[in-house]
Order: C-alpha cells, then structure tokens, then sequence
C-alpha cells in the first residue's frame, strides 16, 4: 500500500513552484483585466444549458460536466475557444455559435457564483493516481499546485476545480491535451504536462480525482 508521504523529485518540485508562480501572476493579470458579467442576466442565459449542465451547473447525466463554480475566466475561455471553433465538441459548437461576448461574460459570471456540489463521487480510487496527483513525479509537476489537493481549483487564477468530474470526463481531456486537440484558455500549461504522461497513468490520475467528494 502506497502512503502519500512520498518525495517529490527535485524537477518535480521545479515545475510545481513555476506553475503556483505562474498561477498567482496570470491570475493578478485577470483580475485587472477581464471585463465583468451581470449574474442576473447569465441566469436567464443559462436556461439553454441546463438540460445538460444541470439548473445551477451540477450536472445529474455523467456525460456532461459539472461547471458550477468554476473560474469565470476559465468558462469564459471555454466558451470562446467552442464559439471559434478552436475547441470541438459536435453539442457545444453548436450552442456557442451564436453567443456574443457579453452573453459569455454573463454566463461565465452566473455559474461562477454557483456552489459547486458533488453529488456520486466515486468509492474505488487508485493509490498510483493519489501519489501523482499529490506528489507528481520527475518531469511532471503534481495536479495538486495548480488545482488544490482537494481538486477545489483556483478561482483567482483561473485553474478549474476537478471535484465532481467523472473519470471517463477527465480521461478524455487529457488524451486531449495530450494529443494537442484542446486548445484555448490554459491548455498551452497542460500540453507539456499531459505529453508525459502514460495511458496507464491517465487512467489512474482519473480514478482518483473521481473520488474528490
């Protein structure tokens, strides 16, 4: 049985302090640069995405992500990046076609100010993935600096929470950044990130942050 009391390689330890400092720089650029969303207008904007998403971004359907709470600079990138085209997806290109930038930075405001709530997290996890998670390893910097131990994200910098993702959900988008096929917001940090890491380990880091409740 792996213990999280593990050492985190000296590269590791690195590429962990560059992401926090990077985290706290470009979220002090957000802060001061983004523009506001109105909360009451992305309420009403929301009503076409809550078949999906659920009524206050927690979704119920496991194929759809919980986006409820999440930093508003990173759903807005999100939804520019499916509104451009730069990020495919066959449901969301379609509901992002015609949004104009205020309605995003409304419906970025809306869910951002949701409480994000965890409804099944998963009971079975993977020692492998906690310890990478946590710990990273050489050449891969540990999830946890940039997306809190316990998957809460950071709303400042824009990092976004990983609880309430399935694992199928998170498998994907890794393959995808690891591929290089998600592009927009913050995917030029992960690339680097998810290029080293293995199916094997993928599938275990997965697992685990299934289980963040």
């Amino acid at each position: 049985m792996m213990t999280a009391n593990h050492p985190l390689p000296r590269r590791g330890r690195l590429s962990a302090g560059i992401l926090l400092g990077l985290s706290f720089l470009l979220g002090s650029i957000q802060a001061h640069a983004q523009e506001t969303g109105s909360v009451t207008a992305g309420r009403e904007a929301s009503q076409a995405c809550a078949a999906c998403h659920g009524a206050q971004g927690n979704s119920n359907n496991p194929a759809f992500p919980s986006i409820a709470g999440q930093p508003s600079s990173y759903l807005a990138n999100q939804l520019r990046a499916y509104r451009d085209g730069t990020r495919e997806n066959a449901i969301m290109n379609g509901q992002a076609a015609n949004l104009s930038d205020q309605d995003i930075l409304d419906l970025a405001a809306f869910y951002a100010a949701q409480e994000r709530k965890v409804a099944r997290p998963a009971e079975t996890g993977s020692d492998e993935g906690r310890v990478l998670y946590h710990h990273g390893r050489e050449g891969v910097a540990a999830c946890a600096a940039c997306h809190g131990a316990e998957g809460h994200g950071n709303q400042p910098a824009g990092f976004p929470a990983l609880r309430g993702l399935t694992a199928p959900y998170v498998v994907q988008s890794l393959q995808d950044y690891r591929s290089e096929s998600r592009v927009g917001g913050r995917a030029a940090l992960m690339h680097p990130l998810a290029a080293e890491l293995s199916d094997q380990e993928i599938e275990a880091l997965a697992a685990h942050i299934a289980t963040f409740d």
